[in-house]
């Protein structure tokens, strides 16, 4: 106890320091600062105390539910059971699959469900998105409903997930300067006592003490346990805030499911006014080496070429620039002893003054700078006896011996074809000993102990085996254009051509009535142009390797046309608008008048559409007067002596003057291979009307949705389209794209193989006339499967594509079905 003696002064308060006019600074930075923390830690134990009841937490991502959610804000979400009911109108965590995905990976949303679908999935959208997500809910993805929202406190966990360390730095250096202040930066009065910075330190006057020795021990140890009480607290609170930032570096959730547009359906787009421009390259050759000259010819008739791009694509990479020329010679010098030997695609991008840009066809050769055996390619199908050669690169004065090797496709187990000591290196492939079906081959050459092989060329069919064919009886006698058909299967390669023949009887001189390439093989014949006779009529088919089969004649069916024939002529499956109507008439009493009828199909129910009397026999049936449906057609002939003959029924062909249908289909060559389908192409399927996005695929708006797209061989069992009638169709894993099919009319695909590719679907709406139509666009990206199988495809054709009846317009109302036909000009599409 301290005695005050008279006349001493009174000691101040302990917590005048902290008040004086110097703590002020210290006091409000210190007080801040642990205000700063208080908070920050207090956020932290609200995120961490819910998982003591079975809650778990996620930062978010993205600002997709902004303004209530934002990203590093931390959301609790409970558990989601089986029986409990789907919060319409809450936000939910949910899985959304890989396929659904545009990076294929599999990944945590966080959405609010808008609505329910009939079909029991459900409408997400995040609330600052104008449009709803593209892919539906199904109830089994969501694992957990949304209950807390911590706010800001998983931004350092976000920034160090999302590699921002320019922000986390910030964070952390804010951060300790908080704990220092909170911590260090206010004196305690013991510490004060310790360095005597009391007014009493400095009074000389002697102070009178009955503390015991004892109770001065106990004193002297409280500020250094001060000390140590305020180092585990820094060192506790670092140690807090560094497990918070790498707990909520690894618990992301995405409020971004899809990509969408303020206004998808008030997208309008015109048409091009402008034509690119024109370039191609010229082939340097088979084999390249050292430096070579590579030439391009481009032409712009409009505005000029601003330049022109040459680039080489080697095994493996990518297109890349070798020199980009602005004036001509479009030319530039290929040093191909900088590259590895082997087959490179070169190709020129031609850009015009007006920045559209075209690029060329590509070229193909081999870089041979170092020895190298290559295997010159076959056919894609072969049969009897093939020749094989194979060629040496750089060999120099070394002997080699080269043999030729097969493998059944994909096996990779190898056996000599042949062997060849000296050059010509080449040999003859007896493909008639070998069981049909698809080979890999390669060439090796051998020198001393040492073999080189060649790229394998793989997928060679053998096909040693003719199709089976068989002429249908067209009937007798024969008047008029008659239908003559015939039937037509290979199981190998599949058919490529069926023709129909005719001889009169008792000749050996067969004469090409019609030839056919796409199955059904029938075609309609203007027998008038045959002398009245009895004919015989056969089949020839041919597959794709060149093997063909003659069928069995049918024989002595007569032609007569010298008393009154009459046909109609089939005008066609669909029948839209003004559709021509034609017949053939012959009388040898003169034709007096001719009828083309309709009836609804089956009925027997005959309407005239027009009554001609002189050839030729056609007219125009404005099918819009009639209802939609299928009808059949007839043609009546009335004869000089007033006789009637009734042609045989052209039956069920439909009238279908709805309107929404199909308008267009277009395919586009992006950046790759001209007449090969990869990554950039592009296939646009246009409508007549606005249609409900919805009814081509469910949940739909327009936005860029993951499909697949799937290119078959025609000659696949169940589509019989034939060589060059690869077909195409968008599908979308776990619902229907009802886009229906496009048969390319080209040989994209290898004989009865099917490739996919990973594609991105998108629509918008064009206004033609003042008629709102939707335009569907497919872009493909890489392929999924069956890279393989692709083949380039030179022909020019016309596209035709199916649509279905599954989609409608705003109103309901269901899409026609009649094939359409891609206009413009014959290209080479892909």
């Amino acid at each position: 106890m301290n005695r005050e003696e008279p006349g001493s002064a009174r000691r101040p308060s302990r917590w005048a320091p902290l008040f004086s006019a110097d703590g002020w600074v210290l006091f409000l930075a210190s007080l801040a600062s642990r205000l700063y923390l208080g908070v920050l830690l207090c956020l932290a134990l609200i995120a961490v105390l819910p998982a003591l009841f079975g809650w778990h937490g996620t930062v978010v991502q993205s600002g997709s539910m902004e303004p209530h959610i934002s990203a590093g804000d931390v959301v609790l979400a409970a558990g989601f059971d089986a029986a409990q009911k789907v919060p319409v109108g809450g936000v939910v965590e949910f899985t959304s699959p890989a396929e659904a995905e545009p990076s294929g990976v599999e990944k945590t949303r966080l959405h609010r469900i808008v609505a329910e679908n009939p079909d029991g999935t459900f409408v997400t959208a995040g609330d600052a998105n104008a449009e709803v997500d593209s892919t539906p809910l199904k109830r089994e993805q969501i694992t957990g409903q949304a209950r807390l929202l911590v706010p800001f406190v998983g931004l350092p966990g976000l920034w160090l997930g999302l590699g921002n360390l320019p922000a986390l730095a910030w964070w952390s250096v804010l951060t300790l300067i908080a704990v220092v202040l909170a911590v260090f930066w206010v004196r305690t009065p013991d510490e004060d006592e310790e360095t005597g910075d009391s007014p009493d330190a400095a009074d000389d006057s002697p102070e009178v003490s009955s503390e015991s020795p004892s109770e001065d021990d106990a004193a002297s140890a409280l500020p250094a346990r001060a000390r140590h009480l305020k180092a585990s607290a820094a060192v506790g609170l670092v140690g807090a805030l560094t497990a918070l930032v790498l707990v909520t570096s690894t618990t992301f959730s995405s409020a971004a499911f899809t990509a969408a547009t303020s206004n998808t359906g008030s997208t309008f787009g015109t048409a091009a006014d402008w034509t690119p421009p024109s370039v191609t390259i010229a082939s340097p050759g088979t084999t390249v080496r050292a430096s070579v000259s590579l030439t391009a010819a481009a032409s712009d008739g409009e505005t000029g070429i601003r330049n022109v791009t040459i680039q080489y694509l080697p095994p493996g990479g990518a297109w890349t620039p070798l020199c980009t020329r602005e004036a001509e010679p479009y030319t530039c010098q290929w040093n191909t002893q900088t590259m590895p030997d082997g087959a490179y695609s070169l190709r020129a991008i031609a850009t015009d003054n007006s920045g559209l840009t075209t690029t060329s066809a590509t070229a193909q050769t081999t870089v041979a700078n170092s020895f190298a055996v290559i295997l010159t390619a076959p056919e894609e199908i072969v049969r009897g006896n093939t020749i094989l050669g194979a060629t040496l690169y750089s060999p120099g004065s070394t002997d080699y011996s080269v043999r030729v090797e097969y493998s059944v496709a994909g096996a990779n187990k190898w056996n000599t074809l042949c062997l060849t000591v000296a050059a010509p290196y080449q040999c003859t492939w007896a493909t008639g000993t070998f069981t049909n079906d698809f080979y890999d081959l390669r060439a090796v050459a051998v020198v001393g102990l040492t073999s080189s092989y060649s790229e394998p060329i793989t997928d060679v069919l053998v096909d040693n085996v003719a199709p089976s064919a068989t002429m249908g009886d067209p009937g007798s006698p024969l008047r008029g254009v008659s239908t003559f058909t015939a039937v037509a299967a290979d199981a190998q390669s599949g058919i490529n051509q069926v023709q129909i023949q005719y001889a009169r009887t008792g000749a050996s001189t067969w004469t090409q009535l019609c030839t056919v390439t796409e199955s059904p093989y029938s075609c309609r014949f203007d027998t008038t142009a045959l002398a009245t006779a009895p004919y015989s009529f056969r089949a020839i088919a041919t597959d794709e390797a060149g093997n063909s089969t003659t069928s069995t004649p049918i024989t002595n069916r007569l032609v007569d046309n010298t008393v009154s024939s009459v046909s109609v002529e089939d005008p066609g499956a669909y029948l839209t608008g003004n559709a021509t109507l034609r017949a053939a008439a012959n009388s040898s009493a003169g034709v007096s008048t001719l009828r083309i009828q309709s009836s609804p199909a089956g009925t027997n129910t005959w309407t005239t559409r027009c009554t001609l009397a002189t050839a030729p026999y056609s007219c125009v049936w404005d099918t819009r007067t009639a209802s939609d449906g299928q009808y059949d057609l007839r043609a009546v002939l009335t004869d000089g002596a007033a006789k009637e003959t009734t042609s045989a029924v052209v039956s069920s062909r439909r009238v279908d003057n709805s309107p929404l249908r199909g308008a267009d289909v277009q395919a586009a060559n992006g950046s790759g291979i001209q007449g090969r389908l990869d990554a950039g192409d592009t296939l646009t399927l246009s409508y007549s009307q606005q249609v409900n996005l919805a009814s081509v695929t469910p949940g739909w708006a327009g936005s860029a949705l993951p499909v697949t797209v799937r290119l078959r061989d025609g000659n696949i069992q169940g589509l019989g389209t034939g060589s060059n009638g690869d077909t195409v169709d968008i599908q979308r894993p776990g619902s229907n794209v009802n886009l229906g099919s496009i048969n390319t009319k080209a040989n994209f695909a290898k004989t009865k193989k099917t490739v996919t590719f990973n594609a991105t679907m998108t629509a918008k709406t064009l206004i033609t006339a003042g008629v709102p139509k939707t335009v569907v666009t497919v872009t493909l990206g890489a392929p999924a499967s069956g890279v393989g199988n692709l083949r380039t495809s030179s022909t020019m054709a016309t596209m035709v594509w199916t649509p279905t009846a599954s989609v409608t317009n705003p109103s309901g109302l269901t899409s026609s079905i009649a094939p359409v036909a891609e206009s413009g000009a014959l290209d080479r599409d892909f």
